[in-house]
Order: C-alpha cells, then structure tokens, then sequence
C-alpha cells in the first residue's frame, strides 16, 4: 500500500547519493544503469586483481570495502585498518587513493 505523504524508498529521495552515482550523472533509462554498475564493478575487480601476490589482492579487496562499505570492514579509521592488516598508514592511504582514481571517484 503506498501513501502518498511517505517518499518512496528511491535514491532520488535521499539526501546524499552513494559514491558511484558521483561517477557519472544518473541514467534515464534502466539498461544504463545496469551498464554502469557493471563498468564501476568492472573497474574495481580490475584493479584489485592487478596485485600480483595473493596477500596483496586481499590488501585491496579490504580497501575496497572500506571505500564502499566500511561498516563491512569494521574498522572506524584508516589507521585502525592499517594496523589491523599489518600495513602502514601511508601504505593503505595509498591505495585508498589509488582505488579512487581507477574508478574516475573523488
């Protein structure tokens, strides 16, 4: 049952948007917007995959989830990430920002 009074459960609604939508604007038609996830998810394993040790592909499947989801890490800091994968802050920082520009985010 929808009321008309409650917005519907729709990003249009939201007060801030999630990193991809920064990307590009958003699509007008559905098959875009399944064409650009794909081409963000794309991009991301991409770049978690061109780590050459096995240890350094977890480094940036880790760091990609602080980026896009950090509550999943359930780490609050960078610092606090660093430390708990036995990195350097600056290391980490590093790739956090690395990350970002092979996605075209930030």
């Amino acid at each position: 049952m929808n009321n008309p009074h409650i917005p519907d459960n729709d990003i249009k609604n939201a007060e801030t948007r999630h990193p991809v939508d920064h990307i590009e604007p958003l699509p007008s038609r559905e098959s875009d917007t399944i064409e650009r996830i794909c081409e963000v998810l794309g991009r991301t394993f991409e770049w978690v995959a061109e780590a050459e040790e096995p240890s350094e592909k977890g480094l940036r499947a880790a760091v990609v989830l602080y980026c896009v989801r950090s509550d999943l890490v359930g780490k609050e800091s960078l610092e606090d990430l660093a430390f708990s994968l036995r990195y350097s802050e600056s290391e980490v920082e590093e790739l956090v920002l690395d990350f970002s520009h092979a996605i075209n985010w930030k």
